[in-house]
């Protein structure tokens, strides 16, 4: 129930996040930014748990090192499509994740996650069809290539940390992967980008609010969560960050709510409580 609470925490501020994002995007590059959050988190990491890090890094490079590569691979391509798609159809394609890890844990491991589970991840990536229906374009291209890309690796991401949060410390984890994608981030920005600064008065306290809540916290949280948390079920919980997100944006940025919208989380909430009263439809069975 705590490792359900703690991803549901982070599908809230991930969503809430969205607001905050709208602004901060247009005052720093993408990969610069990037630096800023986890570049951040990472210090924020050693100030909290300097103890725990100094005396079992080495026991989770070589985990954490993949986890902070496979995330920031999926945030990248996910950011370099975006000029090539729409954001609905980006947000559709990045929510398939949610039906990529039981298919790639059933393929690969022989894990069969349970038909409840297998409807509730198709009427999640149901529900952003109809989330983001009012944004579809047609056709399809290199943008729609690189999203698939990155749900792919979000997915074998997701998976990654419920395997190696099995035998490692989460909280040790989670700083190799943040400075880890800091380091990638801040390189690709130095090769890539035209211009940096490191600090811009602009946006200030949502950048603040993204490090914070957003990055420090529900990243952490994610992999202590996942310690305890089925993946596919995870998957589900944290597909509510689109949920939160059109709430965020109807609250702080004036969006309108059409109806297939209502549609859309009407069907990731049910998909949400489906997976969450599992163990008991199983055990009434």
């Amino acid at each position: 129930m705590l490792a359900d609470l703690g991803l549901l925490y982070c599908a809230l501020f991930w969503g809430l996040s969205f607001a905050s994002m709208k602004i901060i995007v247009g005052v720093y590059p993408s990969c610069w930014l990037l630096f800023l959050r986890f570049g951040t988190a990472s210090v924020m990491m050693c100030i909290f748990f300097f103890r725990r890090i100094l005396s079992s890094w080495r026991e989770t490079l070589k985990s954490g090192i993949i986890l902070g590569t496979l995330l920031f691979i999926a945030i990248a391509t996910q950011t370099i499509a975006l000029p090539y798609i729409s954001a609905g159809r980006s947000a559709f394609i990045s929510a398939t994740y949610v039906l990529m890890v039981p298919l790639i844990l059933w393929a690969f491991r022989k894990i069969f996650p349970g038909w409840i589970t297998l409807i509730a991840a198709c009427l999640c990536v149901a529900g952003m069809y109809f989330l983001s229906r009012d944004d579809m374009s047609v056709g399809f291209g290199w943008g729609d290539v690189l999203t698939f890309v990155c749900a792919f690796t979000f997915a074998v991401q997701v998976i990654a940390i419920s395997r190696y949060t099995k035998d490692e410390d989460p909280i040790v984890l989670s700083f190799v992967e943040f400075a880890t994608l800091a380091v990638c981030a801040f390189v690709s920005s130095l090769v890539f980008e035209s211009h940096t600064e490191f600090i811009s008065m602009k946006g200030l306290l949502e950048l603040l609010f993204t490090i914070i809540f957003c990055t420090f916290g529900c990243y952490m949280i994610q992999i202590c969560a996942q310690k305890y948390a089925d993946p596919s079920h995870a998957t589900i919980i944290m597909s509510l960050e689109s949920v939160f997100g059109l709430i965020s944006g109807i609250i702080f940025l004036d969006e309108s709510l059409s109806l297939n919208m209502a549609i859309g989380c009407a069907l990731i909430f049910i998909a949400v409580m489906m997976s969450e009263l599992q163990p008991y439809m199983y055990r009434r069975a």
